[in-house]
């Protein structure tokens, strides 16, 4: 259950069935909310969906409404320590859906989330590339948006896989050496045929240095495999 002081549409736009709007104001009101369900991604699969790849910090986080008005997003740049995929580059900014503007909260459930000074790999595409893959591959089951795929949308980049393409990068303090964590939580994943995935199936943690390397592994066959 959700709690919010009040809870009404922001806009007249029919709002994907994952997310919720909530404005803080006076009284009290509480409602269910759906759980997203997306396709389970494996590894190979994100990489190769994936435009860009980096290992970063978050340097910015900051809610915004989307260009259509419609929901709330946050958009996070992060300084790239090392780029995996996608070409050089000292920073890289994105969208995930859900945040805040004013007193306005959005909540979307499964979304990844991002805090300033993190430090994380983030697997990306143009935005829009997910609800197009997500609606065809889970076939629009409960939880789902319902007529709310899209196609890619130029310039504008978004996590593949929800949680899944956002890993946290910390360091272990009892031996020194920095881990991969995966995020896979908070959201209902499904297989090629339909059935349901624990998000625990992701692996981790991981060595970092291990980890980039399967990253840069996968992702040099797929340049391999699209130049042939």
């Amino acid at each position: 259950m959700l709690h919010a002081g009040s809870v009404r549409p922001a806009h007249s736009h029919a709002l994907p069935a994952f997310l919720v709007l909530c404005l803080l104001a006076g009284g009290s009101a509480s409602f269910p909310a759906r759980a997203a369900v997306v396709p389970w991604l494996s590894l190979e699969e994100m990489a190769a969906r994936a435009e860009v790849i980096v290992l970063g910090k978050v340097e910015e986080a900051a809610g915004a409404w989307s260009e259509d008005g419609r929901i709330v997003v946050t958009r996070v740049t992060a300084s790239v320590e090392r780029a995996i995929k996608g070409g050089p580059r000292a920073r890289v900014t994105f969208e995930v859906p859900g945040g805040s503007v004013g007193d306005q909260i959005m909540v979307a459930s499964g979304a990844p989330v991002f805090r300033v000074g993190e430090r994380v790999i983030v697997f990306l595409e143009p935005a829009g590339a997910g609800a197009a893959a997500s609606g065809s591959a889970a076939g629009n089951a409960p939880g789902s948006a319902p007529g709310a795929v899209a196609g890619p949308e130029s310039g504008r980049l978004a996590v593949v896989g929800w949680n899944l393409g956002r890993l946290d990068v910390r360091r272990d303090r009892q031996t020194g050496r920095d881990l991969v964590h995966p995020r896979a939580g908070g959201i209902s994943y499904l297989d090629r045929e339909g059935r349901p995935v624990s998000g625990q199936a992701a692996t981790g943690p991981v060595e970092l240095g291990q980890f980039l390397r399967e990253i840069e592994g996968l992702a040099a066959r797929g340049r391999k495999a699209g130049a042939e």
